[in-house]
C-alpha cells in the first residue's frame, strides 16, 4: 500500500469548528457552572459592602472618580483654549480670508553671481550665497518688520511667502541672459535663480509685500557677503497674476474641518464629563446588577476554558477524527461511512452532523448496501477478504457479517484487531485483499498506519477502509 510517509497534518479550522460546536453541551454545563460561581460569588462579596473592605474599595472607587474628573476638566480647558485659538486664526488670517478662486500672485526673480564665478564654476560658493538669502527672507528679522509695515501679526506674513531656489520656466542646457545693470551671462542647469512668490488678496497688496521682500532681501548683501563672499544680486524679472488656488482650497477646509473636529471632541467631553457626574451619589453597586455583570463574565471564561481544552486535544490528539483526514494522510479509498452510535439523535446533534457532512439518521441497510456495491467494484479477481481493523470488535465482527451475506463469491474474513489479535494476524496471509474497519474517535492514526504497514509487508492490497463517525 502506497502512502504518504512524509504526511504533514494541516489543522483544518472547520473541523476544529465543529469539534468545539460538538462539545456544546460541555461548554453549556461549564459555562453555567462558572456564571453561577463568579456572579453569586460577587453578589455576596457586594451584600457584605459594610464591612471595612467595602470601605476601602468604595475610598478607591472616589478617588478614581475625582481622577477622571480632573482628567476631564483638564481635557475640556485644553480643548477650549486651541478652539479660541482656532477661531483667532480663521478670523485674523490673510491667507485663510482669500478667496481660493482669486488669489493675487506676485513673483520676483533674483539672480545671484559669485564674483569669482569662473575660478570656482560658481557652484560651490554661489549655492553657499542663494541659501544664506533663502534664510535671511523667512527669518523672523525681516517677517517682523514686513508684518509691522503691513500692520498685521507676523505669523500672517509667514505663510504669505514661498522663497524657491530655481526658475520652473527654465528647461535649456545654457541660456544667454541680460542682467540688470549691463551685460550678459550664460546660465547653467544649476542656475543661479532665486524665485519670490507673495499671495495676497488683491493686486495693490501682493505687488507691496513682494517689494517689502525683495527690498528686504537687498538689504542683507552687505552682511552676507563679509561672512560667505563677495557677489552680486540683481532682479531680472517680475509678475504679478491673479489666478484659482486649489491648494489654498483644501488648505481652508482642512483648517475649518480641524476647529470642527475641536468642537465635537469639547462636545464629547463635556458630556462624558456630565455623565461621570450623575453617579456620584451612588458609588455603591447593586448586587444584583453586579452578580449578573460578574456571572456573564464568569460564564464565558467556563465556556473558554473548554473551548480552550478541546481544541488543545484535537491539537494534540492521535484519535481518528474523520473519514476524510484517514483518506488524505494514507491515501486509502473510503468505502463508505456509517454511524457508531444511536440511529436517532437529537436536533442539535443532528444538525450538527448535517453541516459537518457525516451520516446522520440514515438507513443502515441502505448504506451497507452501498458500501458492498463500491466493494465490487474494488476487488477484481479478487476470492477472499480480510475484515480488520480498530474499531470496537463487535462493529467489525457486525461489519463482517453483513458483508459476507453482500459479497457473493467472495469469502469474507474476520480479522479484527491484529495489532492485539494473534489470530486475525494469522489470518493476513491467507487474504486477497483487506477492509479496513475504523472508528472517529475510538481508533488511532498510528495504529492504522500500523495496520497498512504489516499489510504492505505481506503485500497485501487494502482495498479500502469503512469508517464509523
Amino acid at each position: 500500500m502506497d502512502y504518504n510517509d512524509t504526511y504533514e497534518r494541516e489543522i483544518d479550522l472547520k473541523e476544529l469548528m465543529f469539534a468545539v460546536l460538538r462539545k456544546w453541551r460541555l461548554v453549556l454545563l461549564f459555562g453555567l457552572m462558572f456564571a453561577v460561581l463568579f456572579g453569586g460569588y460577587k453578589a455576596v462579596s457586594v451584600l457584605r459592602s459594610n464591612n471595612e473592605e467595602a470601605e476601602i474599595e468604595h475610598s478607591e472607587e472616589v478617588e478614581t472618580y475625582n481622577e477622571n474628573m480632573e482628567s476631564y476638566e483638564r481635557e475640556i480647558e485644553n480643548l477650549t483654549r486651541d478652539i479660541a485659538s482656532q477661531e483667532e486664526y480663521m478670523e485674523k488670517s490673510i491667507l485663510m480670508n482669500m478667496s481660493a478662486y482669486d488669489v493675487w500672485e506676485a513673483k520676483a526673480e533674483l539672480f545671484i553671481k559669485a564674483d569669482d564665478w569662473e575660478e570656482n564654476q560658481g557652484n560651490d560658493l554661489t549655492t553657499t550665497i542663494m541659501r544664506a538669502y533663502q534664510s535671511a527672507l523667512t527669518s523672523s528679522e525681516l517677517l517682523s518688520k514686513i508684518a509691522e509695515k503691513m500692520g498685521v501679526d507676523r505669523r500672517y506674513i509667514q505663510e504669505l511667502v514661498t522663497v524657491t531656489t530655481g526658475r520652473d520656466s527654465y528647461y535649456g542646457d545654457d541660456e544667454l541672459f541680460n542682467v540688470t545693470g549691463g551685460g550678459f551671462i550664460v546660465r547653467n542647469r544649476q542656475n543661479n535663480f532665486l524665485t519670490v512668490q507673495v499671495r495676497y488678496k488683491d493686486e495693490d497688496k501682493a505687488k507691496e509685500l513682494l517689494n517689502y521682500f525683495v527690498e528686504g532681501g537687498l538689504e542683507f548683501q552687505s552682511q552676507i557677503q563679509s561672512s560667505i563672499g563677495s557677489h552680486t544680486i540683481s532682479e531680472v524679472s517680475s509678475s504679478v497674476s491673479s489666478r484659482i488656488d486649489f491648494s489654498l482650497a483644501d488648505q481652508q477646509n482642512n483648517e475649518s474641518a480641524r476647529l470642527d473636529r475641536l468642537r465635537e471632541s469639547l462636545k464629547t467631553k463635556t458630556d462624558e464629563k456630565e455623565k461621570l457626574e450623575n453617579p456620584e451619589t451612588s458609588m455603591v453597586a447593586s448586587p444584583v446588577s453586579t452578580g449578573i455583570k460578574y456571572g456573564v463574565i464568569g460564564g464565558v471564561l467556563g465556556a473558554f476554558m473548554i473551548v480552550f481544552f478541546v481544541c488543545v486535544g484535537f491539537v494534540m490528539s492521535d484519535k481518528v477524527y474523520s473519514a476524510k483526514e484517514l483518506k488524505y494522510r494514507f491515501k486509502v479509498k473510503v468505502l463508505g461511512t456509517l454511524s457508531a452510535g444511536e440511529t436517532k439523535m437529537g436536533k442539535i446533534d443532528a444538525w450538527l452532523r448535517q453541516l459537518e457532512g457525516r451520516v446522520c439518521n440514515a438507513n443502515m441497510d441502505h448504506e451497507l448496501g452501498l458500501i458492498s456495491a463500491n466493494i465490487c467494484n474494488h476487488t477484481n479477481g479478487m476470492h477472499s477478504l480480510l475484515v480488520m481493523g480498530t474499531a470496537q470488535e463487535e462493529l467489525v465482527n457486525k461489519i463482517t457479517s453483513e458483508l459476507a451475506g453482500r459479497l457473493s463469491g467472495i469469502k469474507v474474513i474476520f480479522g479484527g484487531d491484529i495489532l492485539h489479535n494473534e489470530e486475525g494476524l494469522k489470518r493476513l496471509p491467507e487474504c486477497d485483499g483487506i477492509i479496513l474497519v475504523e472508528q472517529c474517535g475510538d481508533s488511532l492514526y498510528s495504529e492504522v498506519e500500523l495496520e497498512i504497514e504489516r499489510a504492505s509487508d505481506l503485500q497485501k492490497p487494502v482495498v479500502g477502509c469503512i469508517v464509523f463517525e
